[in-house]
């Protein structure tokens, strides 16, 4: 008799358990950063004229929790493509990409600046340009510069995210 109830007590709260868990997975896929949770928690807390007051009883668990989903999905970049010109290791092979860098600036003066991405890897020394979102627009960009950088090859690389721009399509 007490095992029947002492098993129904344990079925109960691992049921009970599991709705937590699942209740909290939603709310943790609601809120994906730690800003934007602190800004929700913020305008419910705080009192509007000629609106209600919320109050928020929460464990400190959950703050904590947040915190911790918004510093895992953190993102500086999306998957992409960029235009590998140089790649070189040695003594001089530093100078040689900025001269290569330099080059690129000069035959392309419209192409920003921002999106030339020197890196070290030991040994090489590697200068990429553009951000592309997709293979087919870096290998168009790539069949444009070839003809001046013949060893260039597209890589697949993090990328900023594109620019999101404010001018209304008609």
């Amino acid at each position: 008799m007490y095992f029947i109830i002492f098993a129904t007590a344990i079925s109960f709260l691992t049921m009970n358990i599991k709705l937590i868990v699942a209740s909290v997975a939603l709310t943790l896929a609601a809120l994906n950063t730690n800003a934007q949770s602190q800004e929700l928690v913020g305008d419910l807390k705080s009192q509007k004229q000629e609106q209600g007051t919320i109050t928020i009883d929460q464990d400190w668990r959950i703050n904590q929790m947040l915190d911790a989903y918004a510093r895992i999905n953190q993102h500086d970049g999306i998957s992409g493509y960029r235009v590998q010109i140089f790649s070189g290791s040695g003594q001089n092979a530093r100078s040689q990409m900025n001269i290569v860098n330099q080059k690129f600036i000069n035959n392309f003066p419209d192409f920003d600046p921002a999106r030339i991405y020197s890196e070290y890897k030991a040994p090489y020394f590697k200068l990429c340009v553009g951000d592309f979102r997709s293979r087919s627009e870096a290998n168009a960009f790539y069949h444009v510069i070839r003809s001046l950088y013949p060893d260039s090859y597209v890589v697949k690389s993090k990328i900023k995210f594109p620019e999101l721009s404010t001018a209304q399509k008609q």
